[in-house]
């Protein structure tokens, strides 16, 4: 590994502790804590998505600390999710492994906004605006319909409650008064990156380049603020859209439902 991929690792995995304990905790089930090493952090949701535990403190056993999180996320009745980076946490991936878990692979991916200058590319009859508290709900439904989800599930972790976090900005397209995308960015001073996360767009509405305005509407505000650096975690469906805007491999996380 490179020093700097090395240190854009570092810096990511710091901003995903930041950005989901933020969110964690402004739910009004959220809970975030330590075990023995590993950061437990939930919203109270059934999903395990939105129940996550990565690494975050002084690591003296692995064991102890894979024990405490299931432990804790037994005690509060949810499913939850363990998020490992393969060259950061390589003691906790082979205690893992030890234990029988199974690992999918999630990338993250990396651009500089410093020499970027594509923009928020026009798209015909479409307006993006930030949420407000009128609007937010528009967001909710845009991420259900996109991936299949239950909206009033969705709406304890990515309604209202998003409004309370200073450093989220959710994002909303709208063609002739109908949200039809919406994208979220989160940044985190403290390792000056930015994440854009949420990126969803109606099935009926996708294909018209609506994904990649909603992304550069979250770029063009995260350097708006002063950021330099973007991150995000593609799906398979967008990693040729995100490809093509200037986004580069950066590294693989494993996840495993728990």
């Amino acid at each position: 590994m490179t020093d700097h991929r090395h240190r854009m690792l570092r810096r990511f995995h710091g901003h995903l502790h930041d950005a989901w304990r933020r969110l964690s905790l402004s739910t009004p089930t959220g809970w975030a804590t330590d075990a023995n090493g590993l950061t437990c952090m939930a919203t109270g949701s059934s999903s395990p998505s939105f129940n996550l535990a990565i690494s975050g403190g002084e690591l003296a056993d692995p064991g102890s600390a894979l024990a405490g999180a299931a432990e804790r996320y037994r005690r509060a009745a949810l499913p939850w999710l363990l998020k490992l980076q393969p060259e950061l946490d390589q003691e906790l991936v082979a205690e893992a492994l030890r234990r029988g878990v199974e690992f999918d692979e999630a990338p993250v991916s990396w651009m500089s906004l410093r020499p970027w200058s594509v923009g928020a590319r026009p798209t015909a009859g479409l307006s993006i605006v930030a949420a407000g508290k009128d609007t937010i709900e528009d967001a909710v439904q845009c991420f259900a319909d996109a991936f299949g989800a239950d909206p009033d599930e969705l709406r304890r972790e990515l309604g209202p409650n998003l409004l309370t976090v200073p450093s989220f900005t959710v994002f909303i397209g709208y063609l002739a008064g109908e949200p039809v995308a919406t994208s979220m960015l989160a940044t985190t001073p403290s390792v000056h990156l930015a994440g854009v996360y949420s990126v969803a767009t109606r099935p009926p509405h996708r294909g018209r380049g609506f994904g990649t305005a909603l992304t550069s509407a979250a770029l063009l505000e995260a350097r708006a603020r002063g950021y330099e650096t973007a991150v995000l975690e593609p799906s398979p469906m967008g990693t040729p859209m995100y490809r093509r805007m200037g986004f580069e491999p950066l590294g693989t996380y494993l996840e495993a439902v728990m």
